[in-house]
Parts: structure tokens; C-alpha cells; sequence
């Protein structure tokens, strides 16, 4: 027996904010004026450093799931980011945001992995599958409309961006009336475990997922500074821009599958080479319909290089090797968005123009590299 539509809803639900830490990456111009002595690193942590200390609890989390319910665990984390997230709107202090930020991370890595994971336990069959589907477009979803509700708050201040984290406390009370705990044991998809050693091609994919996540926070770091620069448009122009560049990601989520049956390995190439020349058309781009353009067609089409990584890490693994791998992956990508504002920034300084335009010249290069890179090389044939 299938659970009620209220029960589907509530596990719907945590998909739709699992993307909630980057809502406030428009704001990063006025962070910027608000604490002009705060290094620009600190300023884009303020985005990023979340889902670092998410990494914490996301180790922790078959420990917790096991000794508390996963239910308990849920809804413990939804509190506690709403509380967390929220504590920027009431503080001047940076010290203090950047704490909450941290702790922030702690909660999303506490129910984020069971948005997926809720699906596994409470469905079955065909609706299951559908279901698992569902949640890969309602996370890009949900991810658009906070940033859109984000850029309409900036009108007020930077400050009222924060109070969207109580919509999570609507989402715990959601879990808590609607969700029961879940009948099967949690499933272990963050635990790094002994195995077989995964072989030295996974090893050059996990590098490449660091690389191809680095970049794109590179971008989206990067946007609003360029955007503020170029007089392209305040914070509110750029919530706007971020999330419909998640419906782009959307659509590319959606299509992937029938493009890699035709491209196979050039998917990747694709992606790659895509994002190089809208980052070039961002950069070069003469107002802000141009940028806001370039900016979508970057999201899109690079949005086909994850789920290409993903698939080909995984092939021909045994089941212990894909758990592993699942496990590094998450890390990899975590990460990345830790090292994206110390990269960056020192990369900027290396070029003849601004920081930010000297970054987009960079990331540029970079991703017409990675095009040739895959473009030329074969990988074994019974993996394309």
C-alpha cells in the first residue's frame, strides 16, 4: 500500500529547499558595501561555507539515523537551519552570520540526503522511479522560485533575504504530522566504507567532478560582483537571473538522457565547450539582456556534464565500489564549493582586467581546455 497524497506532499517537499543555502548569493554585492573591511573570500563564503560543514553531519548521518529515527533526524535539521539561517536577519555582526552559516550547514546535511532517501523507504514500483524523477526538477525548482522570492526581498534589504529559512519550520511541521518513520533501516549513501579499490578511471572522474563543480561556482560566485560592476542590474536582477538559470539546469536535467543517446561521450565535450563560449558571450556581453542570456545558456548547457560524470563513474563498478564512489562524489562536490572563493579570487588578481572579468577569462580557458581534453580522448569502449 502506497502512503496518503499528504504523506507524498511532505516528502515532496524537503526536495524543493535541499538547493536553500545559495539563496543568498545575490546579496554578495551588498555584503560587500555593508562590511567593506571583510576580505571578498569571507563575503563569498558566507554562500559556500554551508554546505562544507553539511559534509559533518552528512558522515554522521546513518550513525544518527540509526540511534534516533530518520524521521527525528529530519526534523531536527530543518529546525535548526530555519533557526540558523534566520539569525542574519537580526545581527550587524559578521562574525556572528558566518557562525550561523556554519551551523546553518550542520542542519541541511541532517535532512537534505533524505529527500532522496524518504522516496527509497516509503515507495515502491513504478512510482518510486517517477517519484525519484520528480525530485531531480522539484530541487531545480524550488531552487528558482527562493531565488526569485530572494531577488524581490532586496528591495527591502539584504537582511529580509534571511527570513526565507522559515519556510523550513513549515516543512519540519510538514514531516512531523504527515511522515512516519519510515519501516526499512536508513540506507547507508554517505558512509565511506572499505571495498574493492575503485580503479584509477574513477579516480581521474571524482578530479574532473571537482574541477566541473569549482567552475560553475566560479560563475555563480562571481555573477553578481560582474553584473554590479557592468551596471547591469542590482541584487534583485540578479536572484532573478540565478533562478532562471535553474530552470535552464532543469531542462537540461530533463533532456539529458535523449541527448546522450545520440552524443554518448561528446556529452560531455558539449557541455564543456557550451559553457566556455556563454561565459565568453557573459564577458563580452554590451548590457543586460545579453548577460542574463549568456548567464541562462551557461546554466544549461553545462548543466549536462553532472549527470554525464555521474553515469560513467559508475559503470562497471561492483555494488560496494558504487557506494564508495557515491560517497566521494558528494565530497568532491562539497568541497569545491570551499576551495571556489580561495581559487578564484587569487586567479582574478593574474589578468589585465578587473578581478571578476579577469576570473570569467579564466574560467573561460579553462573550459576550452576540458572541450579539447574530451573531445580527443577515448575512453574504453564498453563505457560510451
Amino acid at each position: 500500500m502506497q502512503p496518503r497524497l499528504t504523506t507524498t506532499v511532505s516528502i515532496l517537499s524537503l526536495s524543493t529547499v535541499t538547493g536553500i543555502t545559495t539563496i543568498v548569493t545575490g546579496i554578495i554585492p551588498q555584503l560587500k558595501q555593508a562590511f567593506p573591511q571583510v576580505p571578498t573570500t569571507l563575503i563569498e563564503w558566507v554562500v559556500t561555507i554551508a554546505n562544507c560543514s553539511a559534509l559533518l553531519t552528512l558522515l554522521l548521518n546513518p550513525w544518527l539515523t540509526s540511534k534516533w529515527g530518520l524521521r527525528r533526524v529530519v526534523i531536527s535539521g530543518l529546525i535548526l537551519s530555519a533557526i540558523m539561517g534566520c539569525i542574519p536577519a537580526m545581527t550587524t555582526s559578521f562574525s556572528l552570520i558566518m557562525a550561523s552559516r556554519v551551523l546553518l550547514g550542520l542542519g541541511i546535511g541532517l535532512f537534505s540526503p533524505h529527500a532522496i532517501s524518504l522516496i527509497t523507504h516509503s515507495f515502491t514500483g513504478d512510482l518510486r522511479a517517477r517519484l525519484l524523477g520528480y525530485q531531480t526538477g522539484l530541487s531545480a525548482l524550488g531552487n528558482a522560485v527562493l531565488l526569485g522570492l530572494a531577488g524581490l526581498l532586496t528591495a527591502l534589504s539584504w537582511h529580509a533575504v534571511f527570513w526565507l529559512y522559515s519556510l523550513l519550520l513549515g516543512i519540519a511541521l510538514l514531516v512531523a504530522r504527515f511522515v512516519p518513520e519510515p519501516a526499512q533501516p536508513e540506507a547507508n549513501t554517505t558512509k565511506i566504507t572499505r571495498s574493492t579499490p575503485l580503479p584509477k578511471r574513477q579516480w581521474i572522474l571524482l578530479g574532473l567532478t571537482f574541477i566541473t563543480y569549482l567552475l560553475i561556482w566560479g560563475v555563480q560566485l562571481k555573477l553578481p560582483s560582474y553584473f554590479a560592476n557592468r551596471h547591469f542590474g542590482g541584487s534583485a536582477t540578479i536572484n532573478l537571473t540565478l533562478a532562471a538559470m535553474n530552470l535552464g539546469g532543469l531542462l537540461a536535467g530533463l533532456t539529458f538522457g535523449y541527448l546522450y543517446r545520440y552524443l554518448h561521450r561528446f556529452t560531455l565535450t558539449l557541455g564543456y565547450a557550451g559553457a566556455a563560449v556563454s561565459v565568453l558571450l557573459l564577458w563580452l556581453a554590451p548590457n543586460a539582456n545579453w548577460a542574463i542570456g549568456a548567464a541562462i545558456f551557461f546554466n544549461f548547457i553545462y548543466s549536462y556534464t553532472g549527470p554525464y560524470l555521474v553515469f560513467t563513474s559508475n559503470a562497471n563498478l561492483d555494488a560496494s565500489q558504487v557506494n564508495t564512489l557515491s560517497s566521494y562524489l558528494t565530497i568532491a562536490t562539497i568541497i569545491s564549493a570551499f576551495f571556489a572563493p580561495l581559487v578564484w579570487n587569487q586567479l582574478g588578481k593574474i589578468g589585465p582586467q578587473t578581478l571578476t572579468a579577469n576570473v570569467l577569462i579564466w574560467i573561460t580557458l579553462i573550459l576550452s581546455g576540458l572541450a579539447l581534453i574530451t573531445a580527443l580522448h577515448k575512453p574504453e569502449r564498453n563505457l560510451s
